[in-house]
């Protein structure tokens, strides 16, 4: 079967487990990837393999017989590579080392041998395989495709798996602690009553970097629910500021499991990752921000009465999920019993952004700046912490500290358990996906689909190709992580392969833009936003739904021009 087929029926299995079985991602992700690499064709899985372990041909000659490298030849049996390619039933033949007289006449760089009657026409830079490790792989081709799987999957998880649980931990102890209740306060009161829409949005984007949308969404909807109540007309401007912020912040900055995974998969520092993901995720919000504002005009929407009272009360009630007195979004909208100062909220939040940003940014700074003594001992400095996992260890100790200073040790200890078992979905979903992609990475799509789709494999096209795919698969089952997931399965491949003329982080940037548009009934964020806030599906269509897309869309125009205008290389 055609690898270009492969891949796409493996998407299509992903896409039907989750929409016709109903079977949680993580499960359609692996059966998924087991598919592909079942039906991975021998030919491909033959060069992957065996290449490494060719020699080839130096010299070919009549009297001497082949010539290959001293180092790596020995008398015995060999297979010609293309033979083995094109002919499962390929015979090996016998090499022996060529007689003295045809030894004293041989090449400085290699030793003579003599092929025996079976050989085919050997010719120079031919590949030659021994014979034991082509029956090795003809006898193990069946038997490793559980360890392929474990071993792609158990690769993500040592990238990913220590960053996602602690930004789970602290994404919780922000909330319980009264820190992001005291983040957004203070943003609110700094831009008062006039940038309240601008305000929810700032919140809403800090907050959706270390937070789940979800949460955040219970956190802040309450506010937004007090506006309407004072003022009904701004009501739906305030919760589309809301989801504008943090939706953008879910899909462009870590360590939100989908930009972390997509940075981890195509190598991209962190730290770039964060502040590319910080302007890009910005700008594209600021203009789901004036639509919000906008929608507020065309569609009025009023505040349901049995939800205007901001008490902590009626946010539990609100909230689906709780633990043991420990709610999602916890004394959101009121002021916290001990007020935190701002500077200790934003440590969890400011620690690994700026940690990260600025070892990012010492790697780039111009050679008369870097070569001063204070900026060496700074980046000697930041070159011994730049690990994420270190970084956000920290700063979930950080967060926990706070909690425990603000609360009390069963507060903390039901929190950290909360945030460890929210991170344990995410981890699984995360580590499948990288199985996943570690399985298609085995089908070589690059070769593929350069020789059939020239275009689609220029840096330019490459990064509308990165766009389309993710927005193609958003749109098909719903969640922007997913998509994100399976889209880097294909992209990292083919970018590999290509002299990029601008960063590579532009493309994981234009995946994360293409996770936003076309959210519609498939996805759990639409109908939390609908239940939630009051709005009907006409109206949810008309103003979550188009907000993401423009969002994803412009985010994408920003993108390109920082590839054109800022390329970082």
């Amino acid at each position: 079967m055609d690898v270009l087929w492969v891949a796409a029926i493996g998407v299509a299995f992903v896409l039907i487990t989750v929409l016709v079985l109903r079977l949680h991602p993580v499960i359609g992700l692996l059966i998924s990837s087991l598919f592909v690499l079942s039906a991975t064709p021998r030919s491909v899985l033959l060069t992957n393999e065996l290449s490494p372990l060719a020699i080839e041909v130096i010299e070919v000659d009549n009297q001497h017989g082949i010539s290959l490298p001293s180092v790596d030849a020995r008398a015995g049996s060999y297979y010609l590579l293309d033979e083995l390619q094109t002919n499962p039933a390929a015979r090996s033949f016998q090499l022996s080392v060529a007689s003295d007289q045809a030894v004293a006449n041989s090449s400085a760089s290699g030793t003579w041998f003599t092929p025996d009657a079976q050989a085919p026409i050997l010719l120079p830079d031919a590949k030659l395989i021994p014979a034991e490790s082509a029956e090795a792989f003809e006898r193990q081709r069946w038997n490793n495709i559980g360890e392929k799987l474990a071993s792609g999957f158990a690769k993500t998880f040592r990238k990913l798996g220590i960053p996602v649980t602690m930004a789970a931990i602290v994404g919780v102890c922000l909330l319980e602690s009264g820190a992001a209740a005291r983040i957004v306060s203070a943003i609110m009161s700094l831009l008062g009553p006039r940038g309240t829409a601008p305000a929810l949005t700032i919140s809403g984007f800090l907050l959706g970097i270390p937070v789940f949308f979800d949460n955040v969404f219970y956190l802040l909807l309450p506010l937004a629910k007090a506006v309407g109540r004072q003022h009904p007309t701004r009501y739906l401007a305030a919760v589309m500021s809301i989801i504008v912020g943090a939706t953008m912040a879910h899909s462009l900055v870590p360590p939100t499991p989908g930009p972390l995974l997509v940075a981890a998969a195509m190598n991209i520092n962190l730290g770039m990752m964060m502040l590319g993901g910080l302007v890009v995720g910005g700008l594209a919000a600021s203009v789901g921000l004036s639509y919000g504002l906008l929608c507020s005009r065309w569609w009025p929407l009023a505040v349901e009465p049995a939800s205007v009272s901001i008490t902590a009360t009626a946010v539990a009630d609100s909230t689906p999920d709780t633990h043991e007195g420990v709610t999602a979004a916890s004394d959101a909208g009121v002021e916290p019993e001990h007020r935190i100062p701002l500077g200790l909220a934003l440590l969890p939040i400011a620690v690994p952004i700026c940690l990260l940003g600025a070892a990012a940014i010492s790697k780039s700074l111009p050679v008369e700046i870097a070569d001063t003594p204070t900026v060496q001992l700074a980046k000697e400095w930041l070159a011994s912490i730049d690990d994420p996992g270190l970084i956000f260890i920290a700063s979930a100790l950080l967060a926990i500290v706070l909690l425990r200073v603000y609360s009390n040790a069963r507060v903390v200890q039901q929190s950290v358990a909360r945030g460890i078992s929210d991170a344990g979905t995410i981890v699984l979903l995360t580590c499948s996906g990288g199985a996943f992609g570690a399985a298609l990475q085995q089908l070589d799509l690059a070769t593929a689909i350069a020789g059939r789709f020239t275009n689609l494999t220029t840096p330019w096209g490459l990064l509308l190709t990165a766009f389309v795919l993710t927005a193609v698969i958003r749109a098909a089952q719903g969640s922007a992580t997913v998509a994100m997931i399976t889209s880097v399965a294909i992209i990292a491949p083919l970018a590999e392969s290509l002299p990029f003329p601008f960063h590579p982080l532009y493309l994981a940037l234009a995946i994360g833009c293409g996770s936003k548009p076309l959210p519609w009934m498939n996805d759990s964020g639409f109908w939390q936003v609908a239940t939630m806030t009051g709005m009907s599906t006409t109206q949810t269509l008309k103003t979550f739904s188009v907000a993401l897309t423009l969002m994803g869309l412009s985010g994408f125009v920003f993108t390109l021009l920082g590839a054109w205008l800022v390329p970082l290389v």
